[in-house]
Parts: C-alpha cells; sequence; structure tokens
C-alpha cells in the first residue's frame, strides 16, 4: 500500500497539554509527530469536532514553554489528530 502521508511520522511518546479556548485545559500523550501534525490521546474523552473554536486551540509539550497553535482534523473516542497551524 502507498503512503499518501507527505511527512514521516515519527514514534514519539510524552506528556503534553491541550488549551481550549472555550472547554479549557486537557491532558494527554503523543502517539506520534510529523512535521505537518500530531496525533495523541486525551486522558479524559471530550469531542472537540462538535463547535471549533473561533480562536485555535493551543498544544504544549510538558517539558517545554513553547506553545502551538492547532485545529483538529480527526477524533476517534480519546485519539486526536491535530495539525499544526504555524
Amino acid at each position: 500500500m502507498d503512503e499518501r502521508r507527505f511527512n514521516v511520522r515519527k514514534k514519539v511518546e510524552t506528556p503534553v497539554r491541550l488549551y481550549h479556548p472555550e472547554l479549557g485545559r486537557f491532558d494527554g500523550i503523543t502517539n506520534d509527530i510529523s512535521v505537518g501534525g500530531i496525533a495523541l490521546k486525551l486522558n479524559t474523552y471530550i469531542n472537540l469536532l462538535l463547535e471549533p473554536p473561533d480562536d485555535p486551540i493551543l498544544l504544549r509539550c510538558c517539558n517545554s514553554d513553547v506553545l502551538f497553535p492547532v485545529s483538529c482534523l480527526r477524533q476517534a473516542e480519546s485519539e486526536l489528530v491535530l495539525k499544526f497551524l504555524e
């Protein structure tokens, strides 16, 4: 099967935190990461696809002070695929 992705995914497991402008903070752990996006599993289930916020969702690796603006591409239960906006 041909790989449709443009960027290679790398297996990375690190704690992350999502900051949703309306729903608050959510903790999780990454599954894999690429140049264009990241897959992660949240510790608690929340449907982030119901109403996309006007402001971007922010992602922070727990060992860093950098916030990355992201948007939610897909969600299956508590597993998310996020796209980096910058």
